[in-house]
C-alpha cells in the first residue's frame, strides 16, 4: 500500500509556491470543518489510552458496525486529527491530519497505512479524545481520499513518537518541491475539502498563468459557497428538510453558485411567508377570543329576550362554578369564600349549562362515535380514555358534550369536584393575576379536581405560561387517575404555538372528531329546539331553515333565537316570510356561489379545471347541469354523506379510497380502473357531467408524470363525447409546476 502526505509549511520558495492559497496555512481547531468530512451522530466517546482504541475496535467488530472513529490530540505545538473509517467492523480506511507550528510551521496529512500507524499511536495518549461516529456515508471518503484504503494485511506496528517526529523532520522544504507538484497539492487540497476541481485540473494543463487566474476565481467563488453553506445551516427547517439538502448538495460545485444563489432566495422568500403565516395564525387566535366574547355579549342579548318572552316561572337555581354547590344573592359560595383565606375566587370556570346533558344531544351520523366515547368516559371517568380530546368545527356540539359529561359524573358521584374551564377565560386569568400566590392557587385549585373540563382548547396557544400551567395540571391530574376531557375546533397539531409537551399530552388519549350534521339531523334538532323555547314551527318552515343553515348547531340555535326574538320585538306571526327576511343574511355565501356559476359555461366535450379551495363551485355546476338533464357522477375524497345534502336529487358518488366501506361505493385510487368507470359512465349515459375531486391524493398514490397521461386520457375521451369533466383542485396541495402544467391541458376556472 502506497501512503500518501501532502505538505504545506512557510519559509523559502515553498511560500511563494503556494501564493494565493493562504486559507491553508492557518490551522482551525475544527479540522472537520475544513476537510468537509461529513459529520456522522456520535453514539460513543472515550478518552485515550493504551487499550482505549484497540477495546473499542473489539466492540465494533462484535456489532458489525459501520462509521468512523475521530481521534484528536492538541499540545502546545503541535495538533492532529485522524479519522479510521470501519465497515461492518473492519477499519478500511484511513486519514491522518497533522499540524505543528515549532520550529516551522508545518502541515501534513496522510492516507493510507502510515495514516493508521499514528491513528493508533494518538489514542494511547490520555489527553487524547475519542469519538464513534455512525450514519456516515463512507462513499464520500472513497471519493475524496481514494488513496485511503487499508491493505488487507493486520494493522502494522505502531512507531514510536520518535520515528514518527524524525520522520516529519526528515522532509524538508526543498525535498517536498522536488518530490511534489506544489501546483497540483493545491488542487489536491480543495479537493479534498470536498470541492469539485475541474475548472482547475483544466487551468492546470494550459499553464501556471491560467492556473494563477483560474486559482483566484476558484478561492473567491469557495468563499461564496461557504457563505450559502452558513446561511442554510442557519435556516429554521420548518418542513424544508429535502430542499436544504438538494442546495447542500450542489456546495461542491462553484459552477452552480447562480443555481444556489437562486435556490438560496427562493427558499428564504418561502421559509419567510410561512414564518408570516405563523404568526398570522397565532394572531387569528387571539382575535378568535375577541370574537368569541362579541358573539357571546350578543347571544346574552337575545337570551334576555328570550327570556323576557318566555317569562319562566322559576328562575333556575345558580350554581358554584368551583364545587357545583348553591351560591346566596350575591353570587357567593359559602364553601368556597371559607376557603379563600384573603385570596380572591378565580373567574377562570363556569357553571355547567344546565340543558346540556346525554338526553338533550341530538345523535346523527356525525356524531355517533363522539357521543358514545362521551358517554364511556363519563360512566367510567378515567378508565376509558383519558385524556379525551373532543374537535370538529365551530357550534357541532363540543360544549354539549364536555357538559353533558359533567352532568352525567355529578348526578353519579355526588361529592365530585367538577371544573369546566373555558380556556381563553383560563388565559386571561392567569394574565392578569401578578402575583405568584394567585397562580399557585389557581394550579392547586385545579388538581383538586375529579373531571376537569377544557373548552376551546385552542386558545391556549395564546400564552406560553398557560400552556406550561396547564400541562403540569392534566399530567397530575392524569397520574392520579383524574378525568380530563378536551374540546378543540382543531387538531392540537394544526394550533399555531401549541407547545410540544401539551400536543404530545394530549394526543396519548383518544381523539374524536364532530362533523356537520346532515339534513334529518338539522330537522330534528330544530324541532327540539322550538320546542324548547315553546316555539311552533310548521314543517315546512323547520325545512326551509334546515336546508339553509347546514354548518352547525349553533347557527340552528342562534336562527330560532333570532325568530322568537325579531317576531316578538315586531308583533308579528312566525311565518314563511318572517322566516325568509330573517335567513337573508346567511345567504350570500351558497346564492353567491350559484351566482358564480350562473355565469360560467360549461360546454359538453370541454375539460374544466376547478381552482377551488374545496369542491363547492364545481358541485353547484354540477347540480346546474344536472337541472339540465345532464347525469351527474362525482369521484371525491369527501365523505358523501356531505355531498349528498348540497343536492336535491343526488348525483353518482364514489368515494376514493383505498379502504372499503359498506354503506358507500367506493373505487380504489388506480388510474386504470378510473379511467374504466368514467368510460363505462359517459358511454351509457347521452349527456353526464363527471366531477372529480382529489387529484393531489392520485399524485401521493402514484407520481405527476402518471397522473398527467391519465388526465390527458379523459381529456381525449371527453372530446369525442357528450360529456363535460370538471376537476376540482385546490392550488395550495400542489406544486405551481404541476398546476401550471395542469393548466395548459384544460379551461381554467379559478375561484380561490
Amino acid at each position: 500500500m502506497v501512503d500518501h502526505a501532502i505538505v504545506i509549511q512557510s519559509g523559502g520558495r515553498g511560500r511563494e509556491a503556494f501564493k494565493g492559497s493562504t486559507v491553508f496555512l492557518h490551522w482551525s481547531p475544527e479540522m472537520v470543518t475544513d476537510l468537509r468530512i461529513p459529520e456522522g451522530i456520535v453514539v460513543r466517546t472515550a478518552k485515550g489510552g493504551p487499550e482505549s482504541l484497540k477495546g473499542i475496535l473489539a466492540d465494533l467488530k462484535q456489532y458489525s458496525f459501520t462509521g468512523y472513529i475521530r481521534v484528536t490530540l492538541a499540545k502546545e505545538i503541535m495538533s492532529s486529527i485522524g479519522y479510521l473509517v470501519v465497515e461492518q467492523g473492519s477499519p478500511i480506511m484511513a486519514v491522518y491530519e497533522f499540524e505543528k507550528s515549532k520550529p516551522r510551521e508545518l502541515r501534513r496529512i496522510y492516507t493510507g497505512e502510515k495514516s493508521l500507524r499514528f491513528i493508533l499511536e494518538d489514542s494511547q495518549d490520555k489527553i487524547s479524545n475519542i469519538e464513534l461516529h455512525s450514519r456516515v456515508p463512507i462513499e464520500e471518503f472513497e471519493r475524496r481520499f481514494p488513496d485511503a484504503r487499508l491493505s488487507d494485511a493486520a494493522p502494522p506496528a505502531k512507531p514510536s513518537k520518535e520515528e514518527a517526529a524524525e520522520e516529519v523532520e526528515k522532509e524538508t522544504p526543498e525535498e517536498e518541491e522536488e518530490a511534489v507538484d506544489s501546483h497540483k497539492e493545491i488542487i489536491e487540497l480543495w479537493r479534498r475539502k470536498g470541492f469539485k476541481v475541474e475548472t482547475l485540473e483544466e487551468a492546470h494543463k494550459k499553464g501556471q498563468q491560467a492556473l494563477t487566474n483560474e486559482l483566484s476565481a476558484f478561492e473567491q467563488d469557495a468563499q461564496k459557497l461557504k457563505q450559502f453553506e452558513v446561511i442554510i445551516n442557519n435556516f429554521p427547517v420548518m418542513g424544508h428538510d429535502k430542499e436544504i439538502e438538494e442546495i447542500r448538495a450542489k456546495l461542491d460545485d462553484r459552477t452552480k453558485i447562480a443555481e444556489i444563489e437562486s435556490d438560496v432566495e427562493f427558499l428564504q422568500e418561502k421559509i419567510k411567508r410561512k414564518i408570516q403565516k405563523r404568526k398570522n395564525e397565532a394572531e387569528s387566535i387571539k382575535k378568535e377570543m375577541e370574537k368569541k366574547k362579541q358573539d357571546e355579549k350578543a347571544a346574552d342579548v337575545y337570551d334576555l329576550i328570550l327570556r323576557y318572552q318566555t317569562a319562566p316561572e322559576e328562575a333556575a337555581e345558580r350554581r358554584c362554578p368551583r364545587c357545583n354547590g348553591p351560591i346566596d344573592a350575591d353570587g357567593r359560595c359559602p364553601k368556597c369564600s371559607a376557603e379563600q383565606v384573603g385570596v380572591p375566587a378565580p373567574t377562570y370556570m363556569k357553571p355547567l349549562p344546565e340543558e346540556m346533558t346525554f338526553d338533550s344531544f341530538v345523535v346523527g351520523p356525525g356524531s355517533k362515535f363522539p357521543v358514545a366515547a362521551a358517554v364511556a368516559v363519563a360512566d367510567a371517568p378515567s378508565k376509558a380514555y383519558n385524556p379525551l380530546l373532543l374537535f370538529g368545527g365551530s357550534g357541532l356540539g363540543k360544549t354539549h358534550l364536555l357538559s353533558a359529561i359533567g352532568h352525567h359524573v355529578n348526578d353519579k358521584m355526588k361529592n365530585a369536584r367538577i371544573a369546566y374551564v373555558p380556556a381563553d377565560r383560563f388565559v386571561e386569568a392567569l394574565s392578569q393575576s401578578q402575583d405568584e400566590q394567585l397562580r399557585q392557587k389557581i394550579r392547586e385549585d385545579l388538581k383538586r379536581q375529579d373531571l376537569l373540563l377544557v373548552d376551546d382548547m385552542q386558545f391556549l396557544a395564546a400564552s406560553e405560561g398557560a400552556q406550561i400551567e396547564m400541562a403540569q395540571v392534566i399530567e397530575y391530574l392524569i397520574d392520579s387517575k383524574k378525568q380530563v376531557v378536551f374540546a378543540s375546533d382543531r387538531l392540537p397539531a394544526q394550533i399555531p404555538g401549541l407547545s410540544e409537551r401539551l400536543n404530545s399530552r394530549i394526543m396519548m388519549g383518544l381523539t374524536t372528531d364532530l362533523q356537520p350534521p346532515d339534513m334529518d339531523t338539522r330537522v330534528k334538532i330544530l324541532k327540539l329546539k322550538a320546542q324548547e323555547k315553546n316555539l311552533k314551527l310548521s314543517d315546512e318552515i323547520v325545512t326551509y331553515i334546515a336546508d339553509r343553515v347546514t354548518s352547525n348547531v349553533r347557527e340552528l340555535e342562534s336562527t330560532l333565537t333570532k325568530i322568537v326574538a325579531f317576531s316578538s320585538i315586531m308583533k308579528l306571526d312566525v311565518d314563511l316570510n318572517l322566516v325568509s327576511d330573517i335567513l337573508k343574511p346567511l345567504a350570500p355565501v351558497h346564492e353567491t356561489r350559484r351566482e358564480i356559476m350562473r355565469e360560467v359555461r360549461a360546454d359538453p366535450g370541454h375539460c374544466y379545471l376547478v381552482e377551488e379551495e374545496r369542491p363547492m363551485y364545481s358541485n353547484v355546476l354540477l347540480g346546474r347541469k344536472m337541472d339540465e338533464g345532464y347525469a351527474g357522477l362525482v369521484i371525491t375524497r369527501m365523505n358523501p354523506r356531505r355531498i349528498r345534502d348540497e343536492f336535491k336529487v343526488s348525483p353518482e358518488i364514489l368515494w376514493l379510497t383505498d379502504k372499503e366501506s359498506s354503506q358507500e361505493k367506493t373505487v380504489m385510487p388506480s388510474l386504470e380502473m378510473l379511467v374504466h368507470t368514467i368510460q363505462e359512465f359517459i358511454g351509457t349515459e347521452e349527456k353526464s357531467i363527471v366531477v372529480l375531486d382529489g387529484i393531489q391524493y392520485l399524485v401521493s398514490s402514484t407520481n405527476f408524470e402518471a397522473v398527467l397521461r391519465f388526465v390527458r386520457s379523459l381529456i381525449d375521451e371527453i372530446s369525442e363525447s357528450k360529456a363535460i369533466l370538471a376537476v376540482s383542485l385546490s392550488p395550495e396541495t400542489m406544486k405551481p409546476q404541476e398546476i401550471s402544467i395542469l393548466e395548459r391541458e384544460m379551461e381554467v376556472l379559478n375561484l380561490t
